[in-house]
């Protein structure tokens, strides 16, 4: 239930969104007052929203303390934890297709492993190899095509399960315990905004691995005018980083973290 409420409440997080509401209310609205009011409300979320340059600032001061991998350079770790939720199998030409900027959560698990940072990578909860709700998946296709460029198949723990973060933690807890493989082996892998709920979950269920973050967002140096244009694009980016906010308020209340 908890998993079918946050996907339909990700419909309401868009700035996107709350402009086209806004919209169609003032459509619906008899008094000029109110009409104003709701197009003046449409012109500051979009001038805030498709900011970018406000967007990367804020994103910097929200993700900077986890922003810096938390590992141990010195040790091969057994595991690399890596967060579902970067790609999908196309059934029909058997390549990859990967969402938004989360691509780099497999990549840089497998940068580590080709260096000899960590012997196997777990992935959880990710639609490359998750049970769908006919019981199919795309498993088999994923690690053929891991095996095409050069990782053998024994590489990949896949966690078949997991829909959400808590899951992604509790099913892997189950996992280590199976392999007989301490979180202190274990380097967890997601992106830099996803750390912080990542590890208290983790934590909840009593592991405490190292970390990596990726898709960093540095602190913002410098600007020219052209950067302060309106960008739709940045309301991709704010409904992602609100999407977190919204995630880890429900989780606090929730009790998951």
């Amino acid at each position: 239930m908890f998993f079918e409420i946050s996907k339909l409440l990700h419909l309401f997080i868009s700035p996107i969104s709350w402009i086209l509401l806004l919209l169609i209310i003032a459509f619906f609205l008899k008094k000029k007052k109110q009409k104003r009011t709701c197009f003046t409300l449409c012109f500051i979320i979009f001038l805030i929203f498709t900011d970018h340059p406000l967007f990367s600032y804020i994103k910097h001061l929200t993700v900077r303390n986890y922003s810096t991998a938390k590992i141990d350079t010195t040790k091969q770790y057994k595991l690399a934890i890596v967060m579902g939720g970067f790609g999908s199998m196309n059934k029909e030409t058997h390549q990859m297709r990967y969402k938004q900027d989360k691509a780099d959560r497999l990549w840089e698990a497998v940068r580590l492993y080709k260096t000899g940072r960590v012997k196997r990578i777990l992935i959880t909860g990710d639609p490359t190899s998750i049970i769908q709700s006919d019981g199919s998946s795309t498993v088999e296709l994923f690690l053929l095509y891991m095996k095409q460029i050069g990782i053998p198949r024994t590489t990949f723990i896949l966690e078949q399960k997991a829909r959400n973060t808590k899951e992604n933690a509790s099913y892997t807890s189950k996992i280590l315990r199976e392999e007989n493989i301490s979180d202190k082996d274990c380097i967890l892998i997601t992106s830099v905004s996803h750390i912080k709920r990542s590890l208290l979950c983790f934590a909840k269920v009593g592991l405490h691995p190292d970390y990596f973050p990726v898709n960093i967002y540095d602190k913002p140096q410098k600007f020219n005018h052209r950067d302060f244009y309106p960008k739709w694009s940045a309301t991709v980016d704010w409904e992602d980083l609100l999407n977190e906010w919204i995630g880890d308020s429900a989780y606090r209340i929730m009790g998951y973290i």
